[in-house]
């Protein structure tokens, strides 16, 4: 078998394996303790977990079993792909490598408890145009491209997993409505920011310049202002009401403060919007890795050509393997 033949066979199987399940039956007593293991298994789980962080988890999934619904994940992301990577603005192998990182992690809750897992992102996408100067067009083909992602994804998982994307603005019903509040905050933050101005770390001035997109050094002034549009945007009302609930379990990739914190993939703890999905041999097969912008101007790759039925974007016509 040809390397090309190894990788389209390898990616075939990953995703046609999607599906699999073997069915247990665990005692209705053991089910909450059985979740809760399975949900914080250090296998995937990247960081510990506070105690106040973990009754939480035992929390909604004593109310999710009781009421005999789905157990309930919400996950925060910038819906834009990185300007940097030469994907953008459309997904590409780092969404799905992550879709079907989250899939084998959940396999084995739903294997025993029939309603399943609610896997729900939560789009920030509104306030991206401001903050990082991208086209609205851009980030309208992001989510786009991300929603047909998860729509075949959907059908290839057991029927017992949903993927599902909400966006701010559908909290406020239109873009307007948000800017009216949004406005608001913004001229709060700036009045305090003449009080007590504002002051940059390292992290967060990095963040910002990987992120803008700018034909030149970014100033004092406009690091500055991005962060107040930032912390404008953190106080938009309906945001964290939505996915800071009794009811559902947030996840991230880093340790954000209760969080149940789930690694990118297993060897990344990359944000798949901000990185770019590649292949790593490993032993006599394969694994899905996500690479940072850094990671992928200090790597070598070898291009594989890859055709998967339904993955029809150029993104998902070829991989790129680590040399």
């Amino acid at each position: 078998m040809s390397l090309n033949e190894e990788v389209q066979y390898y990616v075939t199987n990953q995703i046609g394996n999607l599906n699999q399940l073997e069915k247990r039956v665990i005692p209705e007593e053991n089910l909450l303790q059985y979740i809760y293991n399975c949900l914080t298994s250090t296998k995937y789980r990247r960081h510990s977990i506070s105690p106040e962080y973990q009754e939480h988890i035992k929390n909604v999934i004593k109310i999710s079993i009781a009421q005999n619904k789905p157990i309930p994940l919400v996950w925060v992301f910038g819906c834009y792909k990185l300007w940097r990577l030469s994907e953008s603005p459309f997904v590409d192998w780092a969404e799905l490598f992550f879709l079907i990182h989250k899939t084998n992690w959940l396999k084995p809750i739903l294997a025993v408890y029939e309603p399943g897992v609610w896997f729900d992102f939560f789009a920030d996408g509104i306030i991206v145009s401001k903050l990082n100067h991208l086209p609205e067009s851009d980030l309208d083909i992001y989510q786009k491209s991300f929603q047909e992602l998860l729509d075949f994804v959907n059908q290839r998982v057991p029927s017992n997993l949903h993927f599902t994307l909400h966006t701010l603005e559908s909290l406020y019903g239109t873009k307007k409505d948000y800017q009216i509040e949004f406005d608001q905050n913004y001229q709060k933050v700036v009045d305090q920011d003449h009080l007590t101005p504002l002051v940059l770390s390292d992290q967060q001035r990095a963040i910002i310049e990987m992120n803008t997109k700018s034909d030149h050094p970014l100033t004092v002034q406009e690091l500055h202002e991005s962060q107040l549009l930032f912390e404008a945007f953190g106080l938009s009302s309906k945001r964290r009401p939505y996915y800071r609930t009794p009811e559902k379990i947030f996840l991230d990739s880093f340790p954000i403060k209760n969080t149940l914190p789930i690694g990118s993939v297993r060897t990344s703890s990359v944000r798949f919007w901000i990185g770019k999905g590649v292949l790593q041999k490993h032993h006599e097969s394969y694994i899905e890795n996500i690479f940072s912008i850094t990671q992928v101007q200090a790597t070598d790759f070898d291009k594989q050509s890859v055709s998967i039925s339904g993955l029809d974007h150029q993104n998902f016509k070829s991989i790129d393997l680590i040399k």
